[in-house]
């Protein structure tokens, strides 16, 4: 299914200087950041409070997997907007899906899986009905 089809939310950052390298561009990790801003506002969007979720449900959504495509750099300064849906839900995942852009310039393309987890111990567990609802399954 194509991101059109899904819930997508836009989520807008302005690069800092602290996020840039030594070349001036936005350094690898820092996408890292950007990125999980952009899921829980993804979430937020769709009716879950992610504080709310990880202490009164005593669960949490850690990062399992990551893969990136870079693209195009972004510099200081730029804004960027970071399209998500998400592309995978099951029982015992979730894998967001993101495109950075700069206008309509594409700069990174992005796969996050999540797992879901009971706290504190950090037990596998399957997702809440809630977020598999927000993640329109």
């Amino acid at each position: 299914m194509s991101p059109g089809e899904k819930k997508t939310t836009r989520y807008r950052v302005r690069v800092g200087y602290v996020d840039t390298d030594q070349a001036g561009v936005v350094h690898h990790s820092t996408y890292l950041r950007y990125l999980e801003a952009a899921r829980v506002e993804y979430l937020r969007t769709h009716g879950i409070d992610y504080k709310k979720f990880e202490i009164e449900g005593r669960s949490a959504l850690p990062v399992v997997e990551v893969a990136m495509r870079y693209k195009l750099p972004a510099r200081f300064d730029e804004e960027l907007e970071i399209e998500t849906w998400v592309g995978v839900v099951t029982r015992a995942r979730l894998r967001f899906d993101c495109r950075v852009w700069r206008g309509t310039e594409l700069l990174t393309e992005s796969e996050i899986t999540l797992a879901c987890v009971r706290m504190p111990e950090g037990a596998l567990q399957s997702m809440p009905p809630e977020i598999l609802r927000a993640c329109g399954e």
